[in-house]
């Protein structure tokens, strides 16, 4: 566990790079691992990935934006449900950007977290169509189809 902490930690310092080849490198490390079926993050480290990968969303690089949004699919399943409905609440806040590249890849991020929620899940399903309506994302999400 403390191994897996530590690379986590290793990557998301390097997601912080001012070279956006180190940043998606490592966020490209980050997606291997998520893809893990035994990896497993402890709370700090889920708090810390998601913000992280939320923060990306916003980068200067169109190809680091792109590969933080893949990796909200595989993450949605290795954390815990209030990690989930966050990322949510953030997608949909960014969907009420100004600024039309974050409003883009925030609803496909908000797809991704749509498609990838855990079909044993109806809790966690009803919370996040709860934060999309009161949010006013449904518009946005309505025409991705399933919700749930």
């Amino acid at each position: 566990m403390a191994s897996v902490s530590y690379q986590i930690a290793n990557l998301l310092e390097k997601m912080t790079s001012n070279d956006k080849d180190f940043r998606f490198m490592a966020t490209n490390d980050l997606m291997t691992e998520l893809q893990k079926d035994s990896i497993k993050l402890d709370d700090d480290s889920e708090r810390k990935v998601v913000k992280m990968l939320l923060r990306l969303l916003e980068d200067k690089n169109g190809e680091v934006q792109n590969l933080a949004v893949k990796c909200l699919g595989p993450l949605v399943n290795k954390v815990k449900e209030y990690q989930v409905e966050g990322i949510v609440e953030t997608l949909c806040a960014n969907m009420l950007s100004d600024t039309e590249q974050l409003r883009d890849i925030s609803s496909i991020g908000l797809k991704t977290v749509i498609s990838e929620l855990p079909l044993g899940s109806n809790t966690l399903a009803a919370n996040v169509c709860k934060k999309i309506t009161a949010r006013g994302c449904f518009c946005s999400v309505g025409s991705f189809g399933y919700l749930g």
